[in-house]
């Protein structure tokens, strides 16, 4: 846990990690291994053990983005309107690219008299809004919310996270480079993540089910043993 892994070799049966700094490199040897990270550290590990699944990942690009949260009191936020939230176009004058009226769509955070919203800054390409600060961001996300919805009060709390690379983005053909990444990995060799077949949670813990079944059906192949329990998809 908590631990750099820099390498990723293949050995008899299975798979050896290096760890750890430069300086004092341990080794791990394991069954399986199930890749959950960014795209670009997905196809260093990839580079020497499966070069073209390495290659395919390595096309994917990245998205940096902002998320400035709101609360403000209920009847500060009468102006909202009763939706789920708004998308904004690329070319409209405006420094968010959506907002999340999250109470609305969540109905347990709408608990406390408060009324909580999510503003989001940053498209592709846009990777210097990560580097404005807090107060900034937070003055642009109130600007924009004023000329979308007539909400000018002050919030009663704020935060702000940056989500640096946390966006893969899909381009042109992204299912066949999808396809050419998970046909492209040795047995006991899964992928999960963001980057294939969805960023929404439910889209990720698919993928993490999908590479779990993957590399135990393997090693229950390999070792004669059925499964002791099924996993589900």
């Amino acid at each position: 846990l908590r631990t750099t892994v820099r390498e990723l070799q293949r050995r008899e049966g299975g798979w050896r990690l290096v760890l750890g700094p430069t300086t004092a490199p341990q080794l791990l040897d394991v069954d399986a291994v199930v890749l959950a990270v960014p795209a670009p550290a997905a196809a260093r590990l990839l580079a020497g053990v499966a070069p073209a699944a390495a290659g395919a990942v390595g096309e994917i690009e990245l998205a940096s983005s902002v998320v400035v949260a709101l609360a403000f009191r209920e009847q500060d936020a009468a102006a909202l309107p009763p939706t789920s939230g708004v998308l904004v176009a690329a070319d409209e004058p405006l420094a968010v690219k959506a907002f999340t009226h999250s109470s609305n769509k969540w109905a347990h955070l709408a608990e406390g008299g408060l009324v909580r919203l999510r503003a989001s800054l940053g498209r592709f390409g846009e990777a210097a809004a990560l580097q404005i600060d807090d107060a900034e961001l937070v003055a642009r996300a109130r600007a924009d919310l004023a000329a979308l919805t007539g909400v000018t009060a002050e919030p009663v709390a704020v935060h702000v996270q940056r989500w640096g690379g946390g966006l893969p983005q899909y381009g042109v053909d992204h299912l066949q480079r999808v396809r050419a990444i998970e046909e492209g990995l040795p047995p006991g060799l899964a992928m999960a993540g963001s980057a294939l077949h969805g960023v929404g949670v439910p889209a990720c813990v698919a993928t993490a089910r999908a590479a779990a079944e993957r590399v135990v059906s393997h090693h229950t192949r390999g070792s004669g043993k059925p499964h002791s329990r099924p996993l589900r998809p």
